[in-house]
């Protein structure tokens, strides 16, 4: 009798002491949600009869005017985090911008997670490119007058561990080539000398060195606008890797590079919402 009232002593006091260990544990950081319009609001049909889709295209959703299409290998929750991301951007966009996309029926295509570039029907012709493996070297293309179709993939929309593009928004980054050339350009036509100017001026003075950045234009806009949205990756060396340096943010930007900030800020309002899955990593401040 003694050995069972001391197991239920001993019993007792294990679980009002478990019961103490998780009252005295700290509160968990709020994990920040993604903001815009709810996902629910994303209504994934069939691709409507009247774009002609191809018979690869099972899955179909309307974004303010963006047409999104996929197989049917992609989850509806890529679907649902697209809409999400696309919403935010569009949303934001002068209205003469978005016009221009939209009567260009510009749509994008997301690849699964195991289709390569070459299995998105207006990309199939890249295979016969016997200097490249597209499959291998893209997974995301912008688009351009002459084909308005972005493509992204499943891995980086919903950012899976095995995304090879860790902290990068490959999505946002690719929409920003279309947002250009689809959609400023036709509408602006000095951006692009703007855009020129400012890249000149950044490189004579130093900046961008040894970085995607630097490339053109385009990678000038584009890398910019991942900054702008907090979704762009870093490096340690301020001398850049040949793709990044140190500067991976919006206010980053703002000091490093004002010239790109302030034209980027015609188009898009400062904000801290989360527009996409991945976090910011900003391992590496930039110095003053």
């Amino acid at each position: 009798m003694k050995k069972i009232i001391f197991t239920i002593i001993c019993l007792t006091a294990l679980l009002m002491s478990c019961g103490n260990q998780q009252n005295n544990q700290p509160e968990q950081p709020e994990q920040v949600n993604l903001q815009e319009q709810p996902a629910d609001l994303a209504e994934i049909t069939t691709p409507p009869a009247e774009l002609n889709p191809d018979p690869f295209y099972k899955k179909y959703m309307n974004v303010n005017g963006i047409h999104v299409v996929s197989s049917w290998r992609v989850p509806d929750s890529c679907f649902h985090a697209a809409f999400i991301t696309v919403n935010a951007l569009t949303g934001m966009l002068p209205p003469e911008v978005l016009a221009s996309m939209t009567e260009r029926d510009t749509r994008i295509g997301i690849m699964a997670r195991y289709e390569g570039t070459t299995d998105i029907p207006e990309h199939a012709y890249l295979a016969a490119d016997t200097t490249l493996n597209w499959d291998v070297r893209a997974r995301g293309l912008g688009g351009t007058l002459e084909l308005p179709l972005t493509t992204c993939a499943e891995e980086n929309i919903l950012a899976y561990q095995i995304d090879k593009y860790h902290a990068e928004d490959i999505l946002i980054h690719e929409f920003a080539h279309t947002i250009h050339d689809v959609g400023i350009s036709p509408v602006y036509p000095d951006f692009n000398e703007r855009l020129q100017q400012a890249l000149d001026a950044a490189i004579e003075n130093g900046k961008w060195f040894n970085t995607y950045a630097a490339t053109n234009i385009w990678e000038y806009w584009a890398e910019g606008v991942q900054n702008w949205f907090d979704v762009n990756a870093e490096v340690e060396h301020e001398e850049g890797d040949g793709k990044h340096n140190r500067v991976n943010t919006r206010e980053e930007m703002r000091r490093y590079d004002p010239a790109l900030y302030e034209i980027i800020a015609e188009f898009f309002p400062a904000t801290d919402n989360r527009i996409s899955r991945h976090q910011t990593v900003d391992l590496y401040p930039l110095e003053e």
